[in-house]
């Protein structure tokens, strides 16, 4: 059986209390890193090429786990979601960052087509992000429909942005700056 627990530091004795209870019990504390991961077709497959790539450094152990009650599964629901939805977020954060990124460079006057250029590219790295999150947001967070909204506000304030880069016709510059 694998069991998670999770205990404050301090005080140190009720760690050391618990620890103690449970290697009583027969439990293996190996040195290795442990993940809970959805159980999934995409996920079996990827593992496995994951195994290939450390088969030289350690033991590997693969297990198949499930919850022994419905409290304890839907704890593990709700730290998923938790992930999930930190970094939904996270990426939340960012579009703020890049639309106050873009109404600095219309109040400093950097409307050009280079930077025009390098926001497309961060919004691009925005959509890929959100695709990522998507593919391993197995709860179907609720996170997911602001971040939908707030991606359609970055395309739209890029457009907006792109519009005002275009360059001037030469009818509308003054008549010292034409070629």
């Amino acid at each position: 059986m694998l069991f998670g627990y999770d205990v404050p530091e301090e005080p140190s004795r009720i760690r050391v209390r618990i620890w103690r209870q449970l290697k009583g019990l027969g439990a293996l504390y190996p040195q290795m890193s442990f993940c809970i991961l959805p159980d999934s077709s995409e996920v079996r497959s990827r593992l496995r090429d994951l195994t290939l790539t450390i088969k030289n450094y350690g033991p590997k152990i693969i297990l198949q786990a499930r919850a022994t009650n419905k409290p304890y599964l839907d704890t593990l629901l709700t730290l998923f979601k938790e992930d999930i939805e930190k970094e939904y977020h996270e990426l939340a954060e960012e579009c703020d960052e890049f639309l106050q990124e873009i109404k600095k460079n219309v109040r400093t006057g950097n409307v050009t087509q280079t930077e025009v250029s390098e926001l497309e590219e961060a919004l691009e790295g925005l959509e890929r992000w959100l695709t990522r999150i998507k593919s391993r947001d197995f709860i179907g967070s609720t996170a997911e429909g602001k971040i939908h909204r707030l991606l359609n506000r970055c395309r739209s304030a890029l457009l907006s942005f792109s519009a005002k880069a275009q360059p001037k016709r030469m009818s509308e510059m003054p008549k010292g700056h034409r070629h």
